[in-house]
């Protein structure tokens, strides 16, 4: 059974689910159809360009297509390097050609392609797990990892990021006393933060066994414990009452088709 041609596309093959296939043909429509044949897990093809592949690009499993589709720019080297996918042909050829053609455009390819990655993301658990010692070579002290906020141009990233997390403490009124939710915490430093300097109590939710682990540690450090609670569990499990919700760069992760979902949670 054949597709035939689909715009620049020869879609040769069913085998994989239709949906990873046509994923990927929109991935490569993004990327200015670079001459490119993709071989799929169970030998299924896709064939882009009008010219003869430069290479071909055999993805070994369903989890390598998803993680090429999630962020391509970042997964295709994580994938090569450890094997999930295989590159057979001209390899620097085919990225020189993918950097000539990839120019940002606006079109139905880039909404359709980010419409079907949100399918793709069903669980929070992810890059989080790679452990501490890592991100502590780039972060702050606080081990914020969500975007700062430069008040002065001028301040390094241990004070943009202190005055992020006091701006989100101001936006949310805190008083003291009061009991505080946040989903996906991180390595806690918004939750001790609201605990230190704005006297509330905190629950706090995150599902990376490792930032939990840290968050906990942080809080006895800073004898905080006894106000500052770190759930080990998914943001679907926060119950009970409570003053202030806040979240700070989770929507990512719980995907865009679970957002009602969240704003229930919240």
């Amino acid at each position: 059974m054949s597709f035939g041609r689909v715009g620049s596309y020869n879609t040769i093959s069913v085998g994989a689910p239709v949906l990873v296939r046509r994923a990927i043909a929109l991935a490569l429509a993004r990327w200015g159809a670079p001459p490119v044949r993709v071989v799929l897990w169970d030998g299924s093809e896709l064939i882009s360009g009008q010219q003869p592949p430069l290479a071909s690009v055999v993805i070994r499993s369903r989890k390598a297509a998803f993680r090429l589709l999630s962020r391509p720019g970042l997964q295709f080297g994580e994938c090569y390097r450890d094997g999930s996918i295989e590159v057979e042909g001209d390899l620097v050829g085919l990225l020189e050609a993918v950097n000539r053609l990839s120019e940002p455009r606006a079109s139905m390819a880039d909404l359709a392609l980010s419409r079907l990655r949100g399918l793709f993301r069903t669980d929070s658990r992810s890059h989080y797990e790679l452990g501490s010692d890592f991100y502590r070579l780039w972060l702050d002290s606080r081990m914020v990892y969500t975007c700062v906020y430069f008040r002065d141009p001028r301040a390094d990233l241990e004070t943009a990021q202190l005055a992020k997390l006091d701006l989100v403490c101001r936006k949310l009124r805190l008083r003291a006393g009061e009991r505080v939710i946040e989903a996906g915490c991180g390595w806690g430093a918004l939750a001790l933060h609201m605990a230190r300097h704005y006297g509330v109590t905190v629950r706090a939710f995150n599902l990376s066994i490792d930032q939990i682990a840290y968050a906990r540690e942080q809080a006895a450090r800073q004898r905080l414990s006894s106000r500052v609670e770190f759930i080990e569990d998914d943001y679907r499990s926060i119950g009970g009452r409570f003053d202030a919700f806040v979240s700070v760069g989770l929507l990512e992760h719980v995907g865009k088709r679970h957002y009602s979902e969240f704003e229930q949670a919240d």
